[in-house]
């Protein structure tokens, strides 16, 4: 059965807070999704798939009628994990696509929070996140600066049509540009916030997760 959703995260560091964010996943209150973990090439990273950790909720989450793909690459491509966002898009076989960072969390309802879309004709929505070192909610809009990955649900197969993500800065806005004219979106109405942005450059961050 195709999955419902696909979901991607690029890890490089931050050991506990990458933990975290898979747990997030693993703690969805639905079923029926897919996930591409991976490391650029970090050394943290590796212990996950060396002590087994990653096997086993492979094994566990596929009794659950769920996907995990995992890998280290062997070369470090850095830019915020693009070349590994790039396979993620490409090889993903659920309906539609989100994005993670290792340094958020998004909540348990976040899948089914997102998947509102199912119950449109549209090929992309986008939603409000949490920018917590300000404890506010960000408005988004489809302009740059004030929407990134974390607010955006896609259909997969818009998203395998698009341009490919690069190390330029400002490439998650020209992605969601392109989205935006080759696909119907709108924004959600939701007043849920279930991705949390946890660090922002010149605001910082009160989390204490390493």
């Amino acid at each position: 059965m195709q999955p419902r959703i696909t979901i991607s995260i690029a890890c490089y560091g931050r050991p506990e807070r990458t933990k975290r964010s898979i747990q997030c996943i693993l703690d969805q209150d639905i079923n029926g999704w897919e996930a591409f973990i991976m490391g650029d090439c970090c050394p943290e990273f590796q212990k996950l798939i060396d002590t087994g950790y990653l096997q086993s909720i492979k094994e566990e989450q596929e009794k659950k009628g769920n996907i995990i793909h995992f890998f280290n690459a062997e070369q470090n491509g850095g830019g915020c994990g693009y070349k590994l966002i790039n396979y993620a898009i490409q090889n993903a076989t659920g309906k539609y696509f989100v994005f993670f960072a290792n340094d958020d969390v998004i909540d348990p309802n976040h899948f089914r929070n997102y998947l509102e879309i199912e119950n449109t004709d549209l090929d992309y929505m986008f939603f409000d996140s949490w920018i917590d070192p300000i404890s506010k909610s960000r408005d988004s809009r489809l302009a740059p600066s004030v929407i990134g990955h974390s607010e955006i649900i896609l259909k997969t197969e818009l998203a395998k049509q698009l341009p490919e993500h690069s190390a330029k800065y400002g490439h998650d806005w020209e992605f969601i540009n392109a989205m935006s004219k080759q696909g119907k979106g709108e924004k959600s109405k939701s007043q849920i916030h279930s991705y949390r942005v946890m660090h922002v450059p010149n605001l910082g961050t009160r989390d204490r997760i390493n």
